[in-house]
């Protein structure tokens, strides 16, 4: 049988085809459509199908991770929604936490709550801090509520996040009843289902924005399994989760916050598969498409996690700038840096990237398909990186007279340059781009990338790497054989997994070992009905254990691993002496001579991934080619050279090759300079030694 990935970005969708029986993996691109993203995946899926001899009924799972979550908040165009909460607080989307993203910006702006003020209608009910109820819910207020809610303003979608569910989530399930009971159709997010965590803002918002986007995400795979099953399809959809796991189409339809960050995680989990095959723990994963560059670090053979972040942002590289939301997310940084990104020439005389993209649609000059302005892939194919003659595996010419025509006319000209130098400037500001915010995100987060290795993958990275890495200070890039489609490959490696969270603030020297048992049984059964519905046998799987914690009166907590630990091992001593560990860890100092509190048990359950084997492309067939030359311009310190052009497919297992040097694959190109060497492994991964 067969297991298929699709990811879908801005630009393409990419698609990993593995037989199971043999290994075979083969991989391809389809360009994508941004009306309904769904057509180009089902376009692309139909074609890799076919010229494998492979038919729909052959594949029993496919896994699939998209950018709808995220395009759905951007764009606005999620379901008319409405709040019910607490009587007091029913402007705490708008009141936010009062904190500035920009200190420097007294025009700093925020979205719009994705919920207007006439659609949150305030409940009069209420619990204390520690789930005790003071004020009763009176069901017919609900009633009323939902009433005005759905025959007044139309909504299709309702929040509901009452204060401090997160310790008790009586009123909040019984709000879901009425509400069933009076509108059985009506799409209901309870707080306690989303995010059942402390901190009203953010798990409000939380909540809000998955009522938003639920009635998309489910319409969207509805439609998707239909179109599938209408080709013979009969097997299993799963969803990739911005955590690195995938779920079931039930959890993704209640809980599509989860795939807000999902192609880009795929991306951070090849990447650390492929640093594993080259005896790498340390690994800088760089992620170029044709809109976005995603950077992230592998450390110690670990991703890095995070649980919170924001979207839709108004700015969109400007943190803290969108809508909040908690979830386990892989720690990453963007950029509006990839293959569209547009060029031009500012006010002062100095060439601008990004982050507005041409897409697919129309896309780069090059691709001839109506695009006007100059992007990075036109630069690229102007200094000679991009066979114009058989990019994207022959089916599609590139446009490189026009190309220059258009370039001349926006760029040289105003700049006062060559073609060829102003394609340098605009590959070098790119590169400058990404190089910055991946500087940055390392450095926040206290990493040396100079001692690790790149992982280059997506349609730009393999062409883009050699300069990021120098620019980091990295000496060391591997271009992965089947680079172009790196998300795609991590979506058929992902295991099956579900984190589950809960806060219950205590104070430490309160809690006994049954307090910890307790908690996170209630959260391993969670996890379990999720696993479960996904087919997994529960025996097999492995269980990570966590707690947020601080000091008393402290503003802000700490993930703490609970290493090697059972749900019965956790005892306070246990938790104490984890949480001493990971503050010295966190802070290079000893915890302090104060309290010491729990607010928030996690447990995640997944697929145990050792028992699993890494699925490898095959190695290519048939005779080696002899290398071609093109002159390739790397900029005024080697000027144009005659750099050797190779198939990928055309190269040997242990060839050693010296830079300059171009390799073209259907899905991407690698580039290397003059300066550099490039290794061929057995697998015919290229490793880049600059």
């Amino acid at each position: 049988m067969y297991t298929l990935g699709m990811d879908i970005g801005g630009t393409f969708t990419d698609f990993t085809l593995v037989d199971r029986e043999s290994g075979t993996v083969t991989i391809d691109k389809e360009p994508t459509t941004p009306a309904n993203p769904a057509e180009g995946a089902l376009t692309g899926a139909r074609r890799i199908l076919d010229e494998n001899d492979v038919s729909f009924d052959d594949l029993d799972t496919v896994i699939h991770g998209t950018t709808l979550v995220s395009n759905t908040l951007i764009e606005g165009t999620g379901a008319t929604t409405g709040l019910l909460t607490t009587e007091g607080i029913r402007d705490t989307l708008q009141l936010r936490r009062g904190s500035r993203y920009d200190m420097f910006d007294w025009e700093m702006e925020y979205p719009d709550p994705l919920v207007p003020r006439q659609r949150r209608l305030e409940l009069d009910e209420r619990l204390t801090d520690d789930g005790e109820v003071v004020e009763p819910l009176d069901e017919e207020e609900v009633r009323e509520r939902t009433q005005t809610l759905v025959e007044d303003h139309d909504v299709d979608s309702v929040a509901v996040s009452l204060l401090h569910s997160y310790e008790s989530d009586t009123h909040e399930r019984a709000v879901a009843e009425v509400i069933e009971d009076e509108y059985p159709d009506l799409n209901v997010s309870l707080s306690a289902d989303v995010v059942p965590v402390i901190r009203e803002y953010e798990r409000t918002s939380t909540t809000v924005i998955n009522s938003y986007v639920a009635p998309v995400v489910a319409d969207y795979l509805e439609f998707l399994r239909s179109e599938l099953q209408s080709e013979g399809f009969a097997g299993e959809v799963y969803m990739m989760t911005s955590s690195g796991g995938i779920v079931d189409v039930r959890t993704a339809k209640a809980e599509p916050i989860r795939l807000v960050e999902s192609g880009p995680a795929a991306g951070v989990l090849a990447s650390r598969i492929f640093g594993e095959n080259h005896g790498n723990d340390g690994v800088f994963s760089f992620d170029m498409g044709g809109t976005t560059a995603k950077g992230s670090v592998v450390e110690d053979g670990d991703v890095r996690m995070k649980y919170e972040t924001d979207v839709a942002r108004v700015h969109r590289f400007k943190e803290g700038s969108g809508y909040d939301l908690v979830s386990p997310l892989i720690d990453l940084t963007e950029i509006g840096a990839g293959g569209g990104s547009i060029a031009s020439v500012n006010d002062v005389g100095l060439v601008e990237v990004g982050p507005e993209s041409a897409g697919s649609d129309p896309g780069p000059i090059c691709y001839n398909q109506g695009g006007e302005e100059p992007t990075v892939t036109d630069a690229s194919l102007l200094l000679g990186y991009l066979n114009p003659e058989n990019f994207y595996g022959g089916r599609m010419e590139l446009a490189a007279e026009r190309t220059e025509s258009v370039f001349a006319e926006e760029l040289a000209d105003p700049l006062d340059v060559s073609v060829t130098e102003a394609a340098w400037r605009v590959f070098e500001v790119v590169n400058e781009n990404m190089a910055t915010a991946f500087r940055r995100y390392a450095a926040s987060r206290g990493i040396d990338a100079r001692g690790l290795s790149m992982t280059a993958l997506g349609g730009a990275g393999p062409s883009h790497a050699f300069r990021v890495a120098r620019k980091l200070s990295i000496d060391e890039v591997v271009c992965p054989y089947g680079a172009g489609v790196g998300s795609s490959i991590g979506l058929t490696e992902a295991p099956c997994m579900y984190e589950a969270s809960s806060t219950s603030q205590a104070v430490l020297a309160t809690l006994s070992t049954e307090d910890f048992r307790r908690q996170f049984e209630s959260l391993r059964e969670e996890a379990a009905s999720v696993l479960e519905r996904a087919g997994i046998d529960l025996d097999e799987a492995e269980t990570s254990l966590s707690l947020d914690m601080r000091h008393v009166d402290q503003g802000h907590e700490i993930k703490v691993p609970l290493e090697d630990c059972d749900i019965d091992d956790v005892t306070p001593e246990a938790a104490r002496d984890a949480f001493e560990r990971t503050y010295r860890e966190t802070f290079n100092r000893e915890t302090l001579e104060f309290p010491v509190e729990v607010l928030t048990y996690r447990l995640e359950l997944g697929e145990d991934e050792s028992t699993g084997e890494t699925a490898q492309l095959a190695a290519p067939e048939g005779d080696r080619t002899e290398p071609g030359e093109r002159d390739v311009y790397y900029g005024p310190e080697y000027g144009t050279v005659e750099a050797g052009v190779y198939r990928w497919d055309g190269l040997e297992a242990g060839q050693t090759v010296d830079g300059p040097i171009v390799v073209e694959a259907d899905q991407t190109t690698v580039v290397a300079d003059p300066d550099s060497i490039v290794t061929v492994a057995d697998n015919y991964d290229i490793t880049i030694e600059l």
